[in-house]
């Protein structure tokens, strides 16, 4: 069987799709004889604006490190606001798929796009075409191009990934006749299941049309990730990304390895927690320094927990392998000093924590399992040790009071010269977690569902929530989270100036931070162009 693996506009240029690049040596692996090509239509989409924009392709030489001074603040700012424009059109592009679903007039530009991601994937002639959604802001994209292939192809279509568990399908697959399938949760089975050929009623977690009925089948188990191939980013364009040097995505686990906090939706993508082998992870990576040259990954899971960062750090040292490595992390009692040190030297050079909130009463609510005491030294250590913290905030969390920002406040103000960079979420509330299930104990009002486009007179809605708090009198009031942040942000003025790598994606945060360390692959920077500044 013909199979595209595509992965549809928006997400950052600088994201190479780990998902469809997972999956493709699977599926050949189960099923013999299979053929799968892998197209990320969302670089093709981002390449095909900056080819529109007077100055776009003086934006991609810049950031792929061959015109300018990637390292240099002046002249990153400069070429981030030609970006800023294009991320301005990739957007209205994604208002377009919205006009276009909704059987409204579309731009041409649009439709000229939407044909030319069109005749991508069908230039191989799949019989199947999966379309794998990770981010809320892909959704609309991947149902137009359903519905734009369907006008000239019978393959089978089929939407999947993280996304799909955070919407409803149901209303999907009526509003978008055109998609054949969705798969919930994780796609290996499901995916191996339709290359070989099984018929729709059997194939694991599909939920699917059936003579005008939707049907739901039964959820794959949680697979085990012994064994699982190593991502085959081979069959990706991986010299094309808006980066300097290839920066990949790596994962270790799936589900959490806390799976308590009460605001998380994250683990109605996967099954139980399940992680690799330490020596086959760390493989993984040393592959890719080999073969890809790349030396810089940054880690897609949850968190990784303190013990297996050692057990990896070690492994990396004993190999010789010379990386830089971003993680997420949670910060518990348990992440010493000596610890990050270990880490530290294996290639770690920064660490996302969940902080949350500086208030122990809010963390005490939200059950996730840290002290305030904690954190504090443990983002102490961090700098001590030379890895850089980002403190990932969230305001406005459920009954959250004045008194309760002013400690968080405080708190930020005393770890400042320890952390890096923060970054600050007005709480969003989603179905299926604790503080839905028991809105008004936690004085919330729930007012909808938020849409995420209509199509064909159906409204598709996410699983993301709208609401309003209720006082103390009754009365209903807008959230405090837009507050929260907005008195964080002046807070954070007087500071001090937020880095320059706080405004850049993950891919090129990482490539500053790790400048200072001698990697091979960095490209010289070569003398400034008046025209790139």
């Amino acid at each position: 069987m013909r199979v595209v693996l595509a992965f549809p506009p928006r997400a950052s240029a600088t994201y190479v799709p780990l998902g469809i690049a997972t999956l493709a040596p699977y599926i050949e692996a189960a099923v013999p004889g299979t053929a799968v090509r892998l197209a990320d239509l969302n670089l093709a989409t981002w390449m095909w604006l900056a080819g529109a924009h007077p100055s776009g392709m003086n934006l991609v030489a810049f950031l792929s490190g061959n015109k300018g001074q990637f390292f240099n603040e002046e002249q990153t700012l400069a070429h981030k606001q030609i970006w800023d424009q294009i991320r301005r059109s990739m957007t209205n592009m994604e208002r377009q798929a919205e006009a276009f679903l909704a059987g409204r007039e579309a731009e041409v530009l649009f439709l000229n796009l939407l044909g030319a991601l069109t005749g991508q994937l069908l230039d191989f002639d799949p019989e199947l075409l999966g379309i794998s959604v990770l981010f809320p802001e892909q959704v609309p994209f991947a149902a137009a191009l359903a519905r734009a292939v369907r006008q000239v192809s019978a393959c089978r279509i089929i939407l999947g990934g993280a996304m799909m568990s955070a919407l409803n399908v149901r209303e999907l697959l009526r509003g978008v006749p055109e998609i054949d399938g969705v798969v919930e949760g994780e796609g290996e089975a499901a995916c191996a299941a339709l290359c070989a050929g099984k018929s729709l009623e059997s194939v694991p977690g599909l939920i699917f049309r059936d003579h005008g009925e939707i049907r739901a089948n039964p959820k794959a188990r949680s697979i085990s990730l012994d064994g699982l191939p190593a991502p085959d980013f081979s069959r990706l364009p991986l010299d094309a990304y808006f980066n300097p040097v290839p920066v990949l995505p790596v994962l270790f686990s799936r589900g959490c390895a806390w799976r308590r906090c009460r605001f998380c939706t994250h683990n109605v993508s996967f099954g139980g927690y399940r992680k690799k082998v330490v020596a086959a992870f760390v493989s993984e990576m040393e592959q890719a320094c080999r073969q890809f040259h790349v030396h810089h990954f940054y880690s897609a899971d949850e968190f990784i927990t303190a013990q297996d960062m050692d057990d990896i750090a070690t492994v990396i040292l004993e190999k010789g392998l010379s990386i830089n490595l971003h993680i997420l992390g949670k910060p518990v009692a348990g992440c010493t000093r000596e610890r990050m040190a270990l880490w530290a030297a294996a290639g770690c050079r920064w660490i996302g924590w969940g902080v949350e909130s500086g208030s122990q009463r809010l963390l005490d609510l939200i059950n996730k399992g840290t002290n305030v005491r904690d954190i504090r030294k443990v983002l102490e250590d961090a700098a001590a040790v030379g890895i850089a913290s980002t403190a990932l905030m969230i305001f406005g969390l459920p009954t959250s009071t004045d008194q309760d920002l002013t400690r968080t406040l405080d708190f930020l103000t005393e770890v400042y010269p320890y952390v890096h960079s923060f970054t600050a979420s007005a709480f969003a509330l989603f179905e299926r977690t604790h503080f839905a299930r028991y809105a008004d104990r936690y004085g919330l009002h729930i007012d909808g569902i938020q849409t995420l486009f209509s199509s064909r007179g159906v409204d598709v809605k996410s699983r993301r929530l709208k609401f309003r708090e209720i006082g103390s009198d009754g009365s209903l009031r807008s959230a405090r989270g837009a507050l929260e942040v907005a008195a964080w942000m002046r807070h954070r003025r007087w500071l001090g100036d937020p880095p320059l790598e706080e405004q850049l994606t993950t891919e090129h945060y990482l490539i500053h931070l790790s400048k200072a360390n001698s990697i091979s692959g960095m490209p010289h920077s070569s003398p400034a162009d008046p025209e790139s500044a």
